[in-house]
């Protein structure tokens, strides 16, 4: 996952939601596993030839512990499935859509995001507000790392950045779940923030 990100800063998004996901699910499977490791020891112990543990506490016992190896596999699984990016990206975006808004054809959201790298590049070119790019002796610079630029150059302020980053959040969410409809709102907003880069002095 990493190293994923570090070739790709667009799974940055995904990889937080990710990591997120995997230590909700590896808490509850600790305790899982906890506890049946400890039910088991103490059915072994008290299990007698002469005064043994009901049935039913072995069969209880029994099935915690199988939950908890079933649990240890699906977790296991789930990290090397290959689509668990797009899953990821996917389950994030149902969170951040609007349930009320109008949903537009993700080819409109792409056009106004692309439009606005391109607008916020070349302002940056042209007044020389380079930054190092990330591992490449290339003059390539990553959208995060523009409006950074932007900002410390305070050349926009810390709500407008904030905005293009939510901007770009979705973007690396639509991109990565493959979606084919986008939410409405995201197309304005994004909009909006091209004529407000055009706007900069």
């Amino acid at each position: 996952m990493e190293s994923a990100r570090d070739r790709d800063d667009s799974l940055d998004e995904i990889h937080k939601a990710l990591r997120k996901t995997y230590h909700e699910r590896l808490t509850r499977l600790a305790w899982l596993t906890g506890t049946a490791i400890i039910l088991s020891l103490l059915v072994a112990y008290l299990n007698r030839p002469n005064a043994p543990v009901a049935n039913w506490i072995q069969f209880l016992v029994a099935a915690i512990d199988l939950f908890s190896i079933i649990g240890g596999l699906r977790f296991v699984v789930s990290i090397v499935d290959p689509e668990k990016y797009q899953l990821a990206a996917r389950k994030e975006l149902k969170q951040t859509l609007q349930s009320t808004s109008v949903n537009s054809p993700s080819n409109k959201f792409f056009e106004a995001f692309l439009h606005l790298e391109r607008i916020i590049r070349d302002y940056i070119m042209n007044r020389e507000l380079f930054v190092p790019s990330k591992g490449s002796a290339k003059m390539f610079f990553s959208f995060r790392q523009m409006i950074e630029a932007l900002l410390v150059n305070e050349k926009i302020n810390r709500s407008f950045y904030e905005e293009l980053l939510e901007i770009n959040k979705y973007r690396n969410l639509v991109f990565h779940g493959h979606v084919t409809q986008v939410d409405e709102i995201m197309v304005e907003r994004t909009r909006k923030a091209v004529n407000k880069i055009a706007e900069l002095p």
